[in-house]
């Protein structure tokens, strides 16, 4: 399947003669198939020399391709297709489920021996194709069907060369891909142990029906059941947003049907919707990547993953990593001592490395000491991983509480570790309302700044993460772009393309949030420039040389710089307005009420003829 973000009309012409897909359609209308209103075309990938617009004139040219099939097609409609019409409609006895998989005899082989498989569903629709196109062959009754599957899947990662691999070089889809292969050849080898698998597909034939499974599957729910399915002709459209049509299993019309959301033009291509994912997922298993990918209301879910660790010199390490790792699976809490030393003017600033595929920081060692002390340093589950987009969404909240947990000073690490009072709890996260002498919080709930200090540390770490991350690709952000609009080097639909256009939106992300660390930066510092007059405007209000008078119009002050960013409407995006508003403004309030309160007390204590001294 492609996608097709742009609605022109692509290189394509209604096909010639062509018994294939004469005999795939012939076979659906014989078995009550209904999609009269609709043709299936092949497409020639279209040439860098011509101009967009050019395209958008031209009749259609036909794939006239004698060497090498294509593998570029889509469903257009014959005729105007007004919003509410079934426009198409596939007998049930047209699909192929995961039960039809699991009642062959590898199938059979599978459940009884329990295998813990990477996706059983999928696995369950391979087998079923697999064991049906050898066994059966011609004689098939999904022959037809077959003949009209993509031979190679050359579009899909797991198949790309090493020099369509290097456009992804920096991005952590490598990893993906490489997993993905892993897990499938896993899959494959597990199931040879109990059945003859090998004597109907080899490694690259399973990969090749893997990808053809999960590219094509609709999840279904069919007879009050839950399963998934390979919809011949169905699986044929291709992905737009928003979505133009709906698809279900119809169970009156005992049928998987495809229903229009609005008016459909005749010639034009009827589209699907894969729904709302990051290019990674669309290339790593639909095997292409969406060039603007944006909904409507502009949201992008482009994600790039990035991986926290501690730092194992840091002198709190035993006690953090405990905090770190309350809440995970199979953690059971250590009975970690205090830190042999701190400081009262002490902060801890770890400095890991970028995320890497390993889970422990490079250079890093474990004394037999600490190893015995702590057996979550011999595992890798205590780095954590978090997938971020350009949003103020959970993940980008719980990013910047494992920040927090990451870069807190000693002092700050034994507050909202242990259970204390609530007056030292509410010094550090304002929520004495849910402390306890059995309270225990994860890493992943501080949701609101310790501190301004610590608060400044975390922007500094996301900015060295984010430095390090961008470091690990081939080409920077603005090369990409420029790389982009060159159709002659980077064509339409190519593996190269895509690759470009899935590292561009990763950099986009990390160049976001490092936006979003400096522009916090230069808040947080004009914050502490407000409380250092606010105290002075203090002092000299207690030695009657002064009047505490509002800042709000100061030039330089907080207050002004709000209403700038508020008032640029191209400039800061909103998520960074938001935290800067928000979240720091709230810190700095807490700040100025303290800084007041404890003015006020001071002043009491001064006309009573006492000293007091915090």
């Amino acid at each position: 399947m492609l996608y097709s973000r742009r609605k022109h009309r692509p290189l394509v012409e209604e096909r010639p003669t062509q018994d294939k897909y004469d005999r795939f359609e012939e076979w659906l209308r014989q078995n009550g198939a209904q999609f009269e209103y609709l043709e299936l075309r092949e497409y020639d990938s279209p040439t860098a020399t011509e101009n967009e617009e050019e395209k958008k004139e031209q009749p259609p040219t036909l794939n006239k391709s004698g060497d090498e099939e294509s593998e570029i097609r889509g469903v257009h409609a014959k005729t105007h297709l007004p919003p509410h019409t079934v426009c198409m409609a596939i007998p049930r006895r047209c699909l192929i489920t995961v039960e039809m998989g699991q009642e062959t005899p590898i199938g059979q082989a599978i459940l009884r021996s329990e295998l813990d498989l990477d996706a059983p569903k999928h696995i369950f629709l391979m087998v079923y194709l697999l064991w049906d196109r050898k066994v059966n062959g011609e004689k098939s009754f999904y022959h037809p069907y077959y003949e009209i599957l993509p031979p190679t899947l050359r579009n899909m990662p797991i198949f790309w060369n090493a020099e369509e691999l290097e456009y992804l070089k920096g991005s952590y889809l490598l990893q993906q891909i490489e997993d993905r292969n892993e897990a499938i050849a896993e899959d494959y080898h597990a199931i040879c142990q109990i059945a003859p698998l090998a004597q109907i597909c080899t490694l690259d034939e399973f990969k090749w029906a893997r990808m053809c499974v999960c590219s094509r599957n609709f999840g279904l729910q069919i007879d009050g059941h839950r399963t998934s399915a390979l919809v011949p002709q169905a699986d044929m459209l291709n992905h737009f947003r928003p979505r133009e049509t709906k698809w279900t299993f119809d169970e009156d019309r005992q049928a998987f049907t495809i229903t229009t959301l609005q008016p459909i033009p005749a010639g034009s291509q009827v589209y699907d919707s894969y729904g709302q994912k990051c290019n990674h997922r669309f290339l790593l298993n639909y095997g292409f990547a969406v060039e603007d990918n944006r909904e409507l209301d502009g949201f992008c879910p482009n994600e790039v993953p990035l991986e926290l660790a501690l730092d194992t010199e840091d002198p709190t390490y035993a006690q953090r990593l405990d905090f770190w790792m309350r809440g995970e699976a199979g953690y059971s809490h250590l009975q970690v001592p205090p830190p042999h030393h701190s400081s009262s003017s002490s902060s801890f600033y770890p400095t890991p490395p970028h995320a890497t595929s390993s889970m422990m920081a490079p250079g890093a060692s474990l004394s037999q000491q600490q190893q015995q002390q702590h057996p979550y340093k011999q595992s890798p589950s205590y780095t954590k991983r978090v997938r971020i987009c350009v949003s103020n969404n959970e993940n980008t909240r719980l990013l910047f509480s494992l920040l927090r947990a990451m870069t807190c000073s000693a002092e700050e690490l034994q507050a909202i570790t242990s259970p204390v009072n609530s007056e030292m709890r509410s010094l550090f996260l304002g929520d004495s309302s849910r402390s306890s002498s059995g309270y225990y919080r994860s890493c992943r709930d501080i949701r609101h700044p310790l501190s301004l200090t610590n608060e400044r540390a975390v922007m500094r770490k996301l900015l060295h993460i984010i430095s390090q991350a961008l470091a690990g690709y081939a080409t920077s952000l603005s090369q990409d772009r420029k790389d982009l609009l060159d159709q002659r080097m980077y064509p339409p639909y190519s593996n190269v393309r895509h690759g470009k256009i899935q590292v561009r939106g990763e950099k986009e992300v990390l160049h976001h949030f490092a936006r979003w660390a400096r522009t916090a930066i230069q808040v947080i510092d004009v914050i502490e420039q407000d409380l250092k007059e606010e105290q002075q405007r203090g002092v000299e209000v207690q030695l009657g040389r002064g009047i505490v008078a509002d800042d709000s119009s100061r030039s330089c002050g907080y207050d002004y710089i709000i209403r700038r960013m508020e008032e640029d409407e191209d400039g800061v995006h909103h998520t960074i307005l938001r935290y800067c508003a928000d979240v720091l403004g709230s810190v700095r309030r807490e700040a100025f009420k303290s800084m007041r309160k404890k003015r006020g007390i001071i002043s009491a204590a001064t006309k009573r003829g006492e000293s007091y001294i915090f």
